[in-house]
């Protein structure tokens, strides 16, 4: 990669004192403004292929491939679809995307990242995530002491999507639940699927939406609004809808 750079994936200085302040007083903040903020403000452009595909009002799970290679920071995955999302939606309509993120970074247990990194991120994410109205989940892979804390974050998001499914609103995810390099999608953890079996039961059809570089940029790509095919025994229902989400990003990937 030589168009693009770590170094030029960072968020603008001029943006800091306001995210911070707002940070440190819990106070919120519009993720879609930020995204174009920050996007302006870096001089950076999107190569966007399919935007008529976002409607212009109206709920959707935006469902994406979990791009993070070396030089493309994971939160920049959220701003990148945001600002391209917000920029097609229309006057008065939901404009935020409500993303579930990963509650903290996790690393091998023992190691020092284990025991001072790991804490220090499950804080700043929380208070970031009150922020923007983002649902926490426990970061993959699972441990068994956080099935609680992973059945609250499922009900808070199922919660948040009866919500706003009535008023347009939009909830954000990448089934994959962990970085993935390469712009080649990866098998979603089990329960992926389940997950958002239940999400677009409340209300929210699924939005696919492809990631990976581009000529010299990064290049988003929507696909048709759908509702997969939700099988009513229960066994191989979770694949079976993860396997639809992964396949329709998977197409625009190619």
């Amino acid at each position: 990669m030589s168009a693009l750079t770590v170094p030029r994936f960072r968020l603008p200085r001029r943006m800091l004192p306001g995210f911070g302040l707002s940070v440190a007083c819990q106070s919120p903040r519009s993720l879609s403004r930020d995204a174009q903020t920050a996007l302006v403000s870096l001089g950076l452009s999107l190569e966007i292929a399919g935007a008529e595909q976002v409607p212009e009002r109206g709920p959707c799970l935006i469902a994406c491939n979990h791009y993070s290679p070396d030089w493309f920071p994971s939160w920049w995955l959220a701003l990148v679809i945001s600002a391209a999302v917000a920029a097609r939606r229309a006057p008065g309509a939901a404009r935020d995307i409500h993303w579930v993120m990963a509650a903290a970074w996790r690393y091998p247990p023992g190691t020092w990242r284990d025991r001072f990194v790991t804490p220090a991120t499950r804080w700043a994410f929380r208070r970031v995530g009150r922020v923007y109205g983002f649902v926490l989940m426990p970061p993959m892979p699972p441990d068994p002491r956080e099935v609680e804390a992973r059945a609250r974050a499922v009900r808070q998001a199922l919660r948040l999507a009866r919500e706003l499914a009535p008023t347009g609103g939009m909830i954000g995810l990448a089934p994959e639940g962990t970085a993935v390099r390469d712009a080649v999608p990866a098998e979603p953890p089990p329960g992926a699927g389940e997950f958002i079996a239940h999400l677009v039961r409340a209300g929210l059809p699924v939005l696919p939406v492809g990631v990976r570089e581009g000529v010299g940029r990064v290049r988003v790509s929507f696909g048709p609004l759908f509702e997969p095919e939700v099988p009513e025994q229960r066994q191989g229902r979770d694949r079976a809808v993860a396997g639809q989400v992964m396949e329709a990003i998977g197409r625009l990937l190619r």
